[in-house]
């Protein structure tokens, strides 16, 4: 009788304690897109005041692929995650003079690592409301061509953050999320997440 006491406590000891490691992923993988608005709005900005400065009437084209961001959380609590996020932007812009003629092609790609931590204001088995800070890296590699010259190369490094106090998350297992809030990568975000 004994033996049969200890062999269920065993049991029901282990069976809860694979159910509560089933129920809590502690890993999460995220890929993500976002409008990449704040850094494409600092580079038209400086096309304008560098016009601007030096009385040039130039046109100017600008074109952006958006933030393309791989991030990964590990649940430290059942509401606080941390983790990181690595993302890349490229932004170019084609300047012209006043009669539309070819004057130089910038490129900016932008590469961003920002250690990352969320909390979830509600969170159940399919639905988690949350918010997140990151704050980290921007490297700008820079490309300017002008035409009959040679490319002129270098790379920056600077503070980067992003801030979203509004994040929704549907699915279990695997599911999507949509995130709002202002930073370098953006204002409106939207991806795929994977817990394991």
């Amino acid at each position: 009788m004994k033996k049969s006491i200890i062999v269920c406590a065993i049991f029901l000891t282990f069976g809860t304690t694979v159910v509560k490691a089933q129920e809590i992923s502690k890993h999460e993988i995220n890929l993500t897109y976002s409008d990449g608005i704040p850094v494409s709005f600092a580079d038209g900005f400086s096309n304008a005041l560098s016009s601007a400065i030096l009385g040039q009437k130039l046109n100017s084209e600008t074109t952006s692929s958006g933030n393309f961001g791989l991030g990964y959380r590990y649940q430290i609590t059942e509401r606080i995650r941390v983790g990181g996020d690595v993302a890349f932007q490229q932004e170019q812009t084609k300047q012209s003079d006043k009669n539309y003629k070819p004057i130089a092609t910038r490129t900016n790609r932008y590469f961003m690592a920002m250690p990352t931590i969320s909390f979830s204001y509600i969170k159940t088995e399919w639905l988690d409301f949350y918010g997140s800070a990151a704050a980290g890296v921007i490297v700008d590699n820079y490309t300017n061509a002008e035409t009959g010259k040679a490319a002129v190369k270098d790379n920056t490094t600077d503070f980067a953050f992003q801030v979203n106090p509004a994040g929704l998350r549907v699915g279990k297992k695997f599911g999507g999320f949509v995130e709002a809030g202002f930073g370098y990568r953006g204002i409106i975000s939207a991806g795929l997440n994977y817990k394991f």
